[in-house]
C-alpha cells in the first residue's frame, strides 16, 4: 500500500507520543483514516511504533497495522509469531499465496519468472524459452533448515529495493530486479512478523551499504528475525531464524 505524503504526514503520530521498540505493550487498536489499516494505542495514551503489541503482531515505525499485505497481488496474512521450519511443516499452506503471486508475474512478465513450491524449500527461477527447449536458472530460494529451525535464503539475482527504480519494460534489467525483490519480501512476510524489515536488510546487504550490519557468520537482530550472512561462490546466503 502507498500512501501520499500529505495523507502519511496527517496520520503519523509525534515523536513524544510515538513509544518506540517497546514489546508486549498493553493496549487496544484503533481504526485510522485509511480504510483497513489500524493504529494501536498503550493504556498510557500513546500510540505505539516500530514496536511489537501484546498480541504479538508488529506495528510499522509509521504507526500503522494492517491485517493482511498485498504483495504482487497475494493477500499474506499478518503474522502475530514468527514462523519456523517445523512449524511450516511441508509448505502446502504456502501454494495459495504462491498461486496468486505466479499469476501476477506469469502477466507481467509473460512466463519468464515462475516461483516453485516443494517440501523442503521454495525457488523462483528464471525462464528461458527456445523452439526446442525451456531452460530455467534459479534466481531465489528459500531452504528449510533444521540446525537451528529456521530457514537460508539464496539470493542469486540482482534486487531493486525501490519501485522507482522499475523504469524500463518487463524484462529489462530493473524491471527483472523489482519484481525479485517483491517475491523475497513475499517471503519474508510468510515467515516473519516484520518482512520488510527483514527483506530490507538482506537487499541493502546484498546490493547497497549493508545498512542493518549483516556480518559474517555472525546473528544479527532485524526486527523479530536473526540475520547470519555466509560467504558463498556467486550467490548470497542469509540464514534467518526467530529473534523471540
Amino acid at each position: 500500500m502507498i500512501l501520499s505524503a500529505a495523507v502519511m504526514t496527517a496520520l503519523l503520530p509525534t515523536a513524544a507520543e510515538a513509544a518506540i521498540g517497546r514489546m508486549g505493550v498493553k493496549g487496544g487498536w484503533t481504526p485510522t483514516q485509511v480504510e483497513g489499516v489500524l493504529s494501536y494505542v498503550t493504556t498510557d495514551g500513546h500510540f505505539l511504533a516500530d514496536a511489537y503489541t501484546a498480541d504479538g503482531y508488529y506495528v510499522n515505525k509509521n504507526g500503522f497495522w494492517m491485517p493482511a499485505y498485498n504483495i504482487l497481488g497475494a493477500m499474506v496474512p499478518a503474522r502475530n509469531s514468527w514462523l519456523t521450519a517445523s512449524a511450516a511443516a511441508d509448505f502446502e499452506g504456502f501454494i495459495p499465496i504462491m498461486k496468486s503471486a505466479q499469476k501476477k508475474l506469469t502477466t507481467d512478465l509473460h512466463g519468464w519468472r515462475v516461483i516453485s513450491v516443494f517440501s523442503t524449500h521454495i525457488t523462483l527461477s528464471s525462464v528461458v524459452s527456445s523452439n526446442t527447449e525451456r531452460t530455467k536458472t534459479t534466481r531465489l530460494s528459500m531452504y528449510k533448515n533444521p540446525d537451528f529451525n529456521g530457514y537460508t535464503i539464496e539470493v542469486k539475482t540482482p534486487l531493486a529495493g525501490d519501485e522507482r527504480e522499475m523504469t524500463d519494460d518487463a524484462g529489462e534489467w530493473s524491471s527483472m530486479a523489482f519484481y525479485d525483490y517483491q517475491v523475497l519480501r513475499l517471503w519474508m512476510y510468510c515467515v516473519s512478523r516484520s518482512g520488510d524489515k527483514v527483506a530490507e536488510a538482506i537487499y541493502s546487504s546484498w546490493m547497497d551499504n549493508n545498512a542493518d550490519g549483516l556480518k559474517v557468520g555472525e546473528w544479527v537482530a532485524v526486527g523479530d528475525t536473526m540475520i547470519k550472512y555466509v560467504p558463498a561462490n556467486g550467490a548470497g546466503l542469509y540464514e534467518i531464524r526467530a529473534a523471540f
